[in-house]
């Protein structure tokens, strides 16, 4: 896997190596505008786990721009992802965030059962966005 930054690419091998920590902070700390090559990096990652991390790095950076990119996530086959991409709408929770988790409620998966896991973390987490937006 290719990244445009090698900084990226450098923090990706740490997690992948098992430095976990470290490639979080890394990431965490460099500036917001790298978020869209964070993102370009999620689209291009084959490995859920690693997807999953760079959804969390993104959320964590806490930026309004990352909402959109949360719901794209939200349509990931893999549990593991779209459950950090829950993490985070909940996080940002704003009328925004509120918009992208009820328009998921739309998302129907290839199983029943992984279907009722989604919708179930789904509700709970409108649930508590709601409540978190109202602290805002």
């Amino acid at each position: 896997m290719q990244t445009s930054t090698p900084q990226i690419t450098e923090y990706l091998d740490r997690f992948r190596q098992g430095d976990s920590d470290a490639a979080f902070f890394g990431l965490l700390e460099m500036e917001h505008e790298i978020l869209p090559e964070l993102m370009a990096a999620y689209r291009n990652e084959p490995t859920p786990r690693v997807r999953a991390f760079l959804v969390e790095v993104i959320w964590q950076h806490r930026q309004p721009l990352a909402i959109p990119f949360l719901g794209e996530a939200l349509h990931d086959v893999e549990s593991v992802v779209w459950k950090e991409a829950f993490n985070g709408l909940i996080t940002l929770a704003s009328p925004a965030a509120l918009d992208v988790l009820r328009l998921a409620r739309a998302r129907h998966l290839t199983r029943q059962r992984d279907t009722d896991e989604f919708r179930s973390w789904l509700e709970e987490a409108i649930e508590q966005a709601e409540i978190e937006a109202q602290r805002v």
